[in-house]
């Protein structure tokens, strides 16, 4: 992501969260992307009450919510389907047969309780 890129994206997130704040000021999380820390991100930021916290280099994939909470259990579960199909002596699966592995196991892991456990 260019610099360019990741003001536009804040101009286009700052609208549109506005409708949805309750206080005056909004927090965003950033990874720390060079995009999101030049001083004409940080100036916009400040002038529209957001603020930025930049998570840890190396670090955002175990901080993230529903990277930890639902999309790591995601893992797991087509692990253990791609599994059971190999004892079964199957070791390829097309793109409609990955589909309906992944949806199978998508719907038995991703609910609405583990999304918010997540957070």
């Amino acid at each position: 992501m260019i610099n360019k890129l990741g003001f536009k994206w804040l101009k286009y997130f700052n609208r549109y969260i506005v409708s949805c704040i309750s206080g005056a000021y909004r927090l965003l999380i950033l990874n720390g992307h060079g995009s999101h820390a030049t001083p004409k991100f940080n100036q916009y930021c400040v002038e529209n009450k957001i603020i930025t916290l930049y998570m840890p280099a190396y670090t955002l994939h175990l901080l993230q919510p529903l990277n930890v909470g639902c999309f790591s259990a995601l893992k797991v579960a087509y692990r253990c389907k791609i599994g059971e199909l190999a004892r079964q002596e199957i070791f390829y699966i097309n793109k409609e047969e990955f589909l309906y592995v992944y949806l199978y196991v998508r719907a038995a892991v991703i609910s609405e309780q583990n999304i918010q456990s997540g957070f």
